[in-house]
């Protein structure tokens, strides 16, 4: 074969596979960004934080640390805000475990689906440990800047799964308890 021959067919590889990528809404970049916020996941599973800085940007902002205004984590930003969330997490849940379910990618958002799990061991912010296991779903999405760096987040939890695992609320009145237990598959 001659050079031309091979670069023709080099070429003609690389046309199926950017047409079967396209055809599914696909890119490189998707897949990147898919491995991006897999890394933050495992982090979250590991409390390993010596590489934040190679996929969470200094412009991240976690949405959900800056609704309380008059807390200490609206001030941090970065790396520095990833990591005080990871710490506070894993000091009130030592065995968390974020599994993923499913994973979507499209231009520069990634939606991680996942199931949180965890024994509350140490104080939860104001709450001191229970020593209940949580179990709950939840919704991750981040927004993944030009750098291919975690530039936003923002969550979408069961949270009220959450706080009956805890303890923290319960029916109004003791006839809805089994209901409101049926209803969020708690035992």
């Amino acid at each position: 074969m001659t050079d031309v021959s091979l670069g023709m067919i080099h070429n003609t590889q690389w046309a199926r596979k950017s047409y079967i990528l396209e055809c599914f809404n696909l890119t490189m970049s998707s897949q990147e960004n898919i491995k991006t916020v897999r890394r933050a996941i495992e982090a979250f599973n590991t409390g390993d934080t010596s590489n934040v800085h190679e996929f969470v940007s200094s412009e991240y902002l976690n949405r959900e640390s800056q609704k309380a205004k008059d807390s200490y984590r609206s001030q941090l930003k970065g790396p520095e805000e990833f990591v005080d969330t990871i710490k506070n997490l894993r000091s009130a849940f030592s065995d968390l475990h974020y599994e993923e379910q499913d994973i979507i990618s499209q231009d520069d958002k990634v939606v991680f689906i996942g199931i949180v799990t965890g024994t509350h061991t140490g104080s939860f912010f104001f709450i001191p440990p229970t020593g209940k296991k949580i179990s709950y779903e939840a919704v991750h999405i981040h927004t993944i800047g030009k750098d291919g760096k975690i530039i936003e987040h923002r969550a979408i939890r069961d949270d009220l799964k959450f706080m009956l695992q805890l303890g923290l609320v319960k029916a109004a009145s003791p006839e809805y308890e089994k209901f409101f237990k049926t209803w969020k598959e708690i035992n």
